[in-house]
């Protein structure tokens, strides 16, 4: 086999590696940032300071768990179905609970978020240990800063 067959032999394992870089904070695009202003959980002038997003793909447009400054948010997008949760630090989350499942295979770590008015959400984090226990120290660290200031 030549080096040209061997090339285009391995061209499309090149490229789909390359694809698969974990969307996050860091990466997160002017569009896909509009998108999730749109679903009515994030305003212009609120930072994303963590962003994980747990679709195969890294695709936005379907599911997204992030901490601002502000509050924390999660949404989940699929054949029509919306889930949209998000909460403010100061004034509507009651306590935050962690499930750690960073070393299971077939399980996402989460923050369940237990709001004022009884109701309560899961923030996913499928990522190892140093990003999942960053998302929650983030989430922890910002509740107890912010609603100390209400």
């Amino acid at each position: 086999m030549n080096r040209i067959h061997l090339l285009l032999l391995l061209l499309p394992f090149g490229i789909l590696f390359s694809c698969t870089d974990n969307k996050t904070e860091h990466n997160l695009m002017t569009g896909e940032r509009k998108f999730i202003e749109g679903l009515g959980i994030l305003d212009q002038k609120e930072q994303i300071q963590l962003f994980e997003n747990n679709d195969g793909f890294d695709d936005v447009t379907k599911s997204g768990n992030f901490i601002t400054d502000k509050r924390i948010a999660a949404y989940w997008i699929k054949d029509g179905n919306r889930e949209i949760y998000s909460a403010f630090f100061t004034n509507e989350i009651d306590s935050i609970a962690q499930t750690d499942n960073h070393t299971a295979l077939t399980y996402a770590s989460y923050l369940t978020v237990y709001k004022t008015d009884g109701s309560s959400f899961n923030v996913y984090v499928d990522a190892d240990s140093t990003r999942t226990y960053e998302f929650f120290n983030k989430a922890l660290s910002n509740w107890e800063a912010l609603r100390k200031n209400k």
